[in-house]
């Protein structure tokens, strides 16, 4: 049986360097407008003979272009002053562009780090100058632009379906792994009362851990969901902080290189820092019971909450709001490999989301499609609806669209997992345990030697690893199900084991 590393990285072509003239002909993907009261010069010093320059700072010059860095050039002169530019409507700049005598093609504004993505640039002149300078003319000349490598070829490294078992390269493909939720955004280190981003060495920390426990699968709710808090991906209704990704990136990137992959839930039925459904639909003007992010006020135990939030599956203007958050996760391009989400088989399923045992069930089979059709996803779609107490969801059996159903355990009852595996075998549909408790041994033996002798069970992720933080203390994790390698108690050591026989054992079929 195939276990699932993924093989080595394709080649793909080499990064690139456009030259752009200042004249506003698209090349290449980038493109130039001016606005305002620019002028055309010539001379033989400057880029084929011509830039453009201008004084005042109506003039704007707004540069478009796909790449990960830019470089704009022009004159650095006597009556030169200074230049504004942004990138993204980000923070605005300045630079002085006075010289004690005129020097063409000077490099004026440097860009680095960008995402492999499509940029807006914009320069203006500030209409501001130093004392030396006796204008505040500035110029744009030519503009250097670093494309993006070509996609490498991923089409063979996916995780596909046949029928209700996994299979990677023509083989079956089952593993053992766990949960992180953090990985996107931690709760567990807080800055000024807010999550924070984990660390690179928290993410390395735990990926290594996972792999050196024979984890093939990590399971991370924050890589996907990530909404309503300043430090999310959409803080606000439709704004976006590209920034908020950059753990996420670094987590995905890193676990390809280690051979593991991810699954990525994309809401919570829960109320937990990172937002879910409830965010949505408060968006929307339906209130919420209690406090925003309060989990103790929840669909399960509060009828008003639980109205509120069932017009997460029904209201259009909410279902196109998490569609739009939906296809800003899978268009985004990771900043660390070039690859798209969308397009990253890394990322075995997009779950539809955490436990949301309310889901309807046109609404699962309609998301699974959009995923998949519409977004043009290539990953797997992984039902959502699976907790504590729930067996596997006719909604989900019935969603052509749906490859995976699963469920959730604590405590573990090998029983239940069985029985609904066999359902989701008859069905045509892959089975996993998305989350289990491991603090009793026994039961966790109990269930790891089951899901090994039921190939119709494909995997099981326990709740939660944790990571070592940088001084080499274990990252503290209050719900009592904090699992770390190297262990910290007994009962860990022992379950580590466990898992590492359980993993050897798959690999050896």
């Amino acid at each position: 049986m195939v276990v699932g590393l993924l093989g080595p990285a394709p080649t793909a072509s080499a990064a690139g360097t456009l030259t752009l003239n200042d004249a506003d002909t698209p090349t290449g993907g980038t493109s130039i407008e001016y606005t305002g009261g620019w002028s055309i010069g010539g001379g033989q010093h400057k880029y084929q003979g011509d830039d453009h320059y201008a004084d005042q700072r109506a003039s704007i010059a707004i540069i478009r272009f796909t790449g990960t860095a830019i470089a704009v050039y022009g004159a650095r002169a006597p009556w030169h002053g200074h230049a504004l530019y942004s990138v993204d409507g980000g923070t605005t700049r300045q630079v002085d562009l006075y010289s004690p005598q005129r020097q063409d093609q000077q490099t004026m504004i440097s860009v680095t780090g960008l995402t492999a993505a499509a940029h807006v640039l914009r320069v203006r002149p500030a209409g501001t100058r130093n004392a030396a300078s006796t204008g505040t003319v500035i110029s744009l000349d030519k503009i250097t632009v670093t494309t993006p490598p070509s996609a490498p070829d991923l089409s063979g490294q996916f995780v596909t379906r046949s029928g209700s078992t996994l299979q990677l390269g023509g083989k079956p493909y089952r593993f053992t792994g766990a949960n992180a939720y953090w990985m996107g955004l931690d709760d567990n280190i807080t800055d000024s009362g807010q999550p924070t981003y984990p660390t690179k060495a928290r993410i390395d920390n735990a990926l290594t851990a996972a792999k050196d426990a024979g984890m093939t699968v990590i399971r991370a709710h924050t890589l996907g969901i990530s909404v309503g808090c300043p430090r999310c991906v959409e803080p606000r209704l439709g704004v976006f902080q590209e920034s908020a990704l950059d753990s996420a990136d670094y987590a995905i990137s890193r676990a390809r290189q280690l051979g593991l992959r991810v699954l990525i839930p994309l809401t919570d039925q829960w109320r937990y820092y990172h937002g879910g459904i409830s965010v949505f639909t408060s968006w929307r003007g339906y209130a919420n019971a209690g406090a925003a992010t309060d989990n103790s006020v929840n669909a399960a135990n509060n009828s008003q909450q639980r109205a509120a939030e069932s017009h997460f599956y029904t209201d259009p203007g909410v279902i196109a709001d998490f569609r739009q958050y939906v296809a800003y996760l899978l268009g985004h391009v990771n900043r660390y490999n070039g690859v798209a989400w969308k397009d990253d088989p890394t990322i075995l399923a997009w779950e539809t989301g955490n436990e949301i045992w309310t889901a309807d069930p046109q609404w699962t089979q309609q998301l699974a499609r959009y995923l998949k059709n519409d977004l043009g996803a290539r990953q797997l779609v992984a039902d959502g609806t699976a907790a504590t107490g729930m067996h596997v969801a006719d909604a989900a059996i019935d969603a052509p669209d749906v490859d995976i159903l699963g469920g959730h355990f604590y405590p573990v009852d090998v029983a239940w997992a069985a029985a609904d595996a066999r359902t989701a075998a008859a069905a045509g549909k892959v089975y996993i345990i998305g989350e289990y408790q491991w603090t009793d041994p026994a039961a966790t033996r109990e269930l790891l030697s089951t899901v090994q002798a039921t190939p119709a069970i494909s995997g099981a992720l326990l709740w939660t690893l944790m990571p070592y933080q940088e001084d080499g203390r274990p990252e503290p994790h209050g719900d009592g199900h904090a699992f770390y390698n190297p262990a910290v108690t007994t009962v860990n050591d022992t379950v580590l084991d466990l898992v590492r026989a359980h993993a050897a054992a798959l690999d050896s079929g």
